[in-house]
């Protein structure tokens, strides 16, 4: 009888713990299609940016939850993330913040999608991003629902065009022409010439 009591005590919190699994990203997706009728309903999710739209993989990783929670809940048709890169990069937009209209209905329907997500980020202090998002019928163009959620930075921000890492710096061409300034200038202050195992190729 104890352990049935403890079980049916256990239960609420438990919910509470399943219903919180996806944290932020679970709160944003729920609320952006809160009274929003899912059958038969095709979802896109652009990548978020930055308004200065500074290269930055930030985006790309927070609409990838994104993602993910909308196809945990099993409700919607989910674009698969690569064929909306591939639409972006057809259509050359940059900033999922600033598409227009027009653009929505040409990415809709590309992609076949009823549904869009997309927004902006802003960068907070102790490595926090919030993100505004905005569900947006593709038809119409009108934002349908709008929602921010506070989410932390639990990733590197590794992009494609990432400068080499720091040990991989050493054949940089930028190095070596800086190496041989550093050189030049210490044999002018002291009066020698460089050795050859100091010239820098």
């Amino acid at each position: 009888m104890k352990i049935f009591l403890t079980l049916l005590l256990l239960l609420p919190a438990l919910a509470g713990a399943r219903d919180n699994a996806g944290g932020p990203y679970r709160s944003l997706v729920t609320e952006l299609l809160r009274n929003c009728d899912g059958k038969d309903k095709k979802l896109a999710v652009a990548n978020f940016s930055y308004p200065d739209e500074r290269a930055s993989g930030d985006g790309n990783i927070i609409s990838g939850r994104i993602t993910t929670e909308l196809v945990r809940l099993k409700k919607f048709k989910v674009t698969e993330r690569k064929e909306i890169e591939k639409v972006f990069e057809e259509l050359k937009l940059q900033g999922s913040g600033a598409i227009d209209a027009d653009s929505v209905k040409d990415i809709g329907k590309m992609l076949g999608a009823d549904w869009l997500i997309l927004g902006t980020l802003a960068e907070l202090e102790d490595k926090q991003i919030e993100v505004n998002a905005r569900l947006v019928g593709v038809e119409s163009g009108e934002i349908i629902n709008a929602f921010n959620v506070k989410v932390r930075k639990d990733w590197r921000d590794k992009l494609k065009n990432q400068p080499p890492e720091e040990h991989e710096l050493k054949d940089s061409d930028k190095l070596k022409s800086y190496d041989k300034a550093i050189l030049k200038y210490i044999d002018e202050k002291t009066g020698k010439k460089t050795p050859a195992e100091r010239s820098i190729p």
